[in-house]
């Protein structure tokens, strides 16, 4: 007999696989990421009206384990919650469709993730209320990391372990070495000892940057205080991380880069020292 399991989840994708059935993914606290079959979930109870998952929108969900296959059988949903204000504006759509590639490429398939999946929640109710979107896509990328595993060092040197110049003292706004084959930050002196063996480039930093998002990754209220400028270095830093953890850019970087998260994005990079 079937063991039917009771959860809810983010739609993060739908396809459809014939006229009246769809296969989904979802992010689940409990179980992770989950792909389902859902037979005759496009199937209108009436003509002319369109059903089937609502991309991005939160749902109750009951579900059966199939051991031939990755795909679960879905056999009840209901709409909980549909983040209706993310359709208000693009920047609010596409920080949407960001969240969803940031959890189909962090999260592991049947690995139960209920802090970061309510980090997920908190970053589609921001969004919908149109609330500091690049403070909040910050905060994602942060718990993406943490999830994963792979938070890069970044108060101290990743190879000697030196500690990186405090705020107000000398140094701290030098740039430093940001490399995330070697884990992290690094100091010039292991830099240049490093050169030569590194698979990426280091980009340089500077130090009171690094020292800034260390503290924000120790507290993710800090992000509050933050100035735009701040914001879009810092996740410049994490997505610089990002891009050698999964070997490639993710697609939705290129269409935030381009809308008006913050005024005059080349600028503020320039300003905050990234190199």
């Amino acid at each position: 007999m079937a063991r039917y399991h009771h959860t809810e989840g983010i739609c993060l994708r739908r396809i459809d696989f014939s006229n009246t059935s769809q296969v989904a993914a979802f992010l689940t606290p409990d179980a992770g990421r989950l792909s389902f079959m859902a037979k005759g979930v496009k199937r209108a109870p009436k003509k002319g009206i369109a059903t089937g998952f609502d991309l991005l929108a939160r749902y109750e969900i009951l579900y059966t384990v199939r051991r031939s296959t990755s795909l679960n059988n879905l056999t009840y949903r209901h709409l909980r919650e549909d983040f209706r204000g993310l359709r208000g504006r693009i920047e609010r759509i596409l920080c949407g469709y960001y969240a969803a590639e940031i959890a189909l490429n962090f999260t592991a398939e049947g690995q139960p993730c209920p802090d970061f999946y309510e980090a997920v929640l908190a970053a589609l109710r921001a969004f919908a209320g149109g609330e500091q979107l690049g403070v909040n896509v910050l905060r994602l990328e942060l718990a993406a990391l943490h999830e994963h595993g792979s938070e890069p060092v970044l108060d101290a040197c990743a190879e000697c372990g030196r500690r990186l110049p405090q705020a107000g003292a000398p140094g701290a706004r030098e740039a430093v070495g940001f490399n995330p084959a070697a884990g992290g930050a690094i100091c010039r002196q292991c830099e240049r000892k490093l050169r030569g063996h590194l698979p990426l480039r280091t980009s340089h930093v500077r130090a009171e940057l690094l020292r800034t998002l260390a503290a924000v990754s120790l507290d993710p209220s800090a992000t509050d205080a933050l100035k735009p400028r701040q914001t879009v270095a810092l996740s410049s830093v994490l997505r610089h991380h990002m891009r050698y953890l999964l070997g490639k850019e993710l697609r939705l970087w290129k269409y935030l880069q381009r809308r008006e998260m913050s005024r005059s994005l080349k600028r503020m990079r320039q300003e905050a020292g990234v190199g």
